[in-house]
């Protein structure tokens, strides 16, 4: 890959902190293949409370509403004055849950449970607020017989790619710094590791580790071209970009659409996997199935890689389509040898039409 890939508009739109939590199991516990809204759910609820003023807990008639932690990160406010969000009542939240990829449902004492959260923009500076939280709600128990779980460590993924410690949970003790890395030095890291890989010089490999949901006019995809997924991404990164980062991304949107109509799809090995949770918020089942596998793109040279390369890297951190707050949409950029494959979910469709429960 070229060492000429500049990722200059989009070095300052955002900042982010990769964090790795590893949760210690204290009981029994018992949660659901798919972890990620049981986490989500458990954290928002905990923030909350930490957090919140009001004793009815009541969001929409608080004072502080604007300048709240939780509101921030879990009912994030459109600017005000910005177009795009008109009519909105939210806007695109700052946080991104990665569960782990295994779907171990029974955990016994002193079993781990790890997964990543990916903070952007001002939600960063409330890492602290974060932690004390997931500890907590680690404590009060998660799954359906509220296993109890102690936040045992909190690593950063630093520029290097290394992680490091950053919280202690036997020693109850956070170090100090900033964690965090802008989106040029995202870029940059993850281009050395792709370097390293034998992948062919115009072609790209993404392997979708958790449903992908992408809608055309509300219904839902079940086939992506390169166009259709620029598009996603691109709108993603604007949305994210105007409400937690440091200004617009400057992009020329409809130009970068039309060279992505003509990249082709050299290989497909995406299947449709579904799957249930349920919302207490909405006392329901809901269906959240996406697309999961493989998929090769074939470009017209290696100049046309580079030029995507950057928002395809940010994609890996910010995921794609609907529901990537608890992990959906998660893909990563591949090596083109067989070897390097990465895992997916080993149950079948219908066992996650089965459900799982919060």
């Amino acid at each position: 890959m070229s060492d000429s890939v500049t990722a200059s508009p989009l070095s300052q739109v955002l900042r982010f902190g990769v964090y790795e939590f590893t949760l210690r199991a204290e009981t029994d516990a018992w949660l659901p293949r798919f972890k990620g809204s049981t986490l989500r759910g458990a954290f928002g609820t905990a923030l909350k409370r930490a957090v919140c003023i009001r004793r009815d807990l009541n969001c929409e008639i608080c004072l502080v509403r604007p300048s709240c932690v939780y509101t921030h990160v879990f009912e994030t406010l459109p600017p005000e004055g910005v177009a795009a969000f008109r009519g909105q009542k939210y806007a695109p939240h700052p946080y991104v849950l990665e569960p782990p990829l295994e779907e171990k449902q029974k955990y016994e004492p002193g079993e781990r449970l790890t997964f990543g959260l990916t903070l952007m923009g001002r939600a960063i500076d409330y890492l602290p607020y974060v932690i004390f939280s997931i500890d907590q709600a680690g404590r009060k128990g998660l799954g359906q017989r509220r296993g109890r779980f102690a936040l045992e460590s909190v690593f950063w993924r630093a520029a290097d790619g290394e992680n490091q410690l950053i919280y202690d949970g036997a020693k109850k003790r956070m170090a100090s710094g900033s964690f965090s890395l802008g989106a040029e030095e995202c870029i940059t890291h993850r281009r050395s590791r792709l370097d390293t890989f034998d992948l062919k010089p115009s072609n790209l490999k993404l392997v979708f580790l958790t449903p992908m949901r992408l809608r055309v006019q509300r219904d839902l995809q079940d086939c992506i071209s390169f166009e259709l997924l620029m598009r996603g991404l691109l709108r993603r990164l604007w949305q994210l970009s105007l409400v937690h980062g440091e200004g617009e991304l400057s992009l020329d949107h409809r130009a970068l659409i039309e060279r992505a109509k003509s990249v082709r799809v050299v290989k497909s090995e995406l299947r449709w996997l579904d799957w249930e949770r349920y919302s207490h918020r909405q006392q329901m089942k809901m269906k959240l199935g996406g697309l999961i596998g493989e998929v090769e793109y074939g470009f017209a040279d290696a100049a046309d890689v580079a030029e995507f390369l950057p928002l395809l890297i940010l994609g890996e951190f910010v995921h794609i389509g609907t529901s990537t707050t608890f992990g959906l949409g998660k893909y990563e950029i591949v090596s083109s040898r067989p070897e390097a494959k990465r895992g997916l979910p080993t149950s079948d469709a219908e066992g996650h039409r089965r459900g799982d429960t919060e």
